[in-house]
């Protein structure tokens, strides 16, 4: 895995030049070390969730189909999301069949070749349900893809793991657009459009399909977020 060595202590001192050296962190009976750390997290979480595939956020889990189960529950403590899942026919020369990721999938108790995939339910313990439809008719070997969840900024001297040093330029632009947010300083929008092309831009696991759905559909949130930002400085 690529190295990450930048504390989250050095992104914000350089946040800070950009801001007139604003404090951005605090800590008070109600608040700790906010909005750093809030504004941290939601860069990272940002970063690291989808349609972000990362292959260095990326693990990859086998498991053996039985036939007639469609539900599998396998412990992955650091899940986050399902990126895909292939399946190999033992019977066909391992050919392989890529599965359609569903949010929720009904049951379907008709032996079959599997086609989709959920990520059906999570116990809160790290341990992820998976329901395969149709229900396997063969004992198929399933791949599954899926990226890790970001950890939560506990200290100032906590790294931006999982991501590697070569991507800072991302969770700098990223924190500079969220402190400006915070300051309601009208540079916001244009920070923010910036790192979220940047974002897009970073990521080969996207495709041109979803970068031409994703990135619209952000930039407007992001100028409709600076609209109300405006009307309230009015």
């Amino acid at each position: 895995m690529p190295s990450s060595t930048i504390p989250l202590s050095r992104t914000l001192a350089v946040t800070q030049q950009f801001v007139r050296n604003s404090p951005l962190t605090f800590t008070s009976p109600t608040t700790d070390n906010d909005p750093g750390f809030t504004n941290a997290d939601w860069v990272r979480q940002f970063l690291l969730g989808p349609p972000f595939a990362w292959r260095w956020n990326r693990t990859n889990t086998p498991v053996t189909c039985e036939i007639g189960v469609s539900d599998y529950t396998i412990g992955l403590p650091n899940f986050g999301w399902l990126e895909k899942a292939v399946i190999f026919d033992p019977e066909d020369g391992d050919r392989s069949h890529e599965l359609t990721v569903l949010i929720n999938l009904v049951p379907d108790t008709v032996p079959n070749l599997p086609v989709n995939i959920s990520a059906q339910d999570d116990d809160g313990e790290g341990n992820i349900t998976f329901r395969l439809s149709p229900t396997p008719d063969k004992a198929y070997a399933l791949k599954i893809v899926s990226q890790n969840a970001p950890p939560l900024f506990q200290n100032t001297s906590d790294t931006w793991a999982p991501i590697p040093d070569y991507l800072s330029f991302l969770y700098t632009q990223g924190m500079r657009a969220q402190a400006y947010e915070y300051l309601n300083d009208p540079r916001f929008i244009t920070s923010m459009q910036i790192f979220m092309q940047q974002a897009v831009a970073a990521n080969n696991g996207l495709s041109e399909s979803q970068k031409s759905i994703f990135l619209p559909e952000r930039l407007n949130m992001v100028r409709q977020q600076a609209d109300v930002q405006a009307t309230v400085r009015k």
